[in-house]
């Protein structure tokens, strides 16, 4: 597993202080502005180094329901699994209705680091969609210091969420950044309500930018 905590040690400190004042934590997504940038890998090394610094507690979303992979690639994860629902409406929806099917997060090891992963019955769930939950995140932002949304950098769906967190931060890969691929992302997550809080150019021949 890579370790990024030179490259992104200056977003952490962007993020900081990680809980707002009253006690609220954020909620960021990190996006891949195209196929294969490494957004997952900045997504894991961003929540891992928020962790060290948190009191509360980082929760990593990984959006991809079918293979959970963060989970997989964080090694170590405790088999104690808590409720991922805080109560509310979830931001995603499973089809046919009455499918059973829940979001969990595990601890990674002793950290307070914590990830999700979602668990379906086998055959019962046809249909996963994702949907605004403004009411869900702010639910999670009473209750940790941050989370963090890996999304698919392919997928349309996750612009759902774009209205209901504090920002994205987009990673695009400094050998081939696609510079109109990433102002149409940003024009994308503007038209639903997000804000673009940041660019990531990962894998550049020094190190990782950070762009506000």
């Amino acid at each position: 597993m890579l370790d990024l905590t030179t490259e992104l040690i200056d977003v952490v400190e962007r993020l900081e202080p990680v809980a707002r004042p009253g006690g609220r934590g954020r909620v960021v997504m990190v996006m891949g502005a195209g196929r294969g940038v490494g957004a997952s890998t900045v997504a894991r090394e961003l929540a891992r180094i928020a962790a060290a610094r948190s009191a509360r507690g980082v929760w990593l979303f990984d959006l991809d329901f079918a293979r959970n992979p963060q989970r997989r690639l964080l090694g170590a994860v405790t088999s104690e699994a808590f409720d991922a629902g805080f109560g509310r409406t979830p931001f995603w929806r499973a089809e046919p209705e009455g499918a059973r099917a829940r979001l969990v997060a595990r601890r990674a090891g002793g950290s307070r680091l914590f990830v999700t992963e979602f668990q379906r019955a086998p055959g019962d769930v046809q249909r996963l969609a994702l949907r605004p939950a403004a009411e869900y995140w702010d639910a999670v932002r009473a209750s940790i210091d941050l989370a963090v949304i890996d999304a698919p950098g392919t997928s349309r769906a996750v612009l759902a969420l774009a209205g209901d967190i504090d920002g994205v931060l987009l990673v695009a890969d400094a050998r081939r950044p696609g510079y109109e691929a990433i102002a149409a992302r940003r024009r994308a997550i503007e038209a639903r309500g997000g804000v673009v809080a940041g660019l990531i150019l990962n894998r550049a021949p020094d190190d990782a930018r950070w762009a506000a």
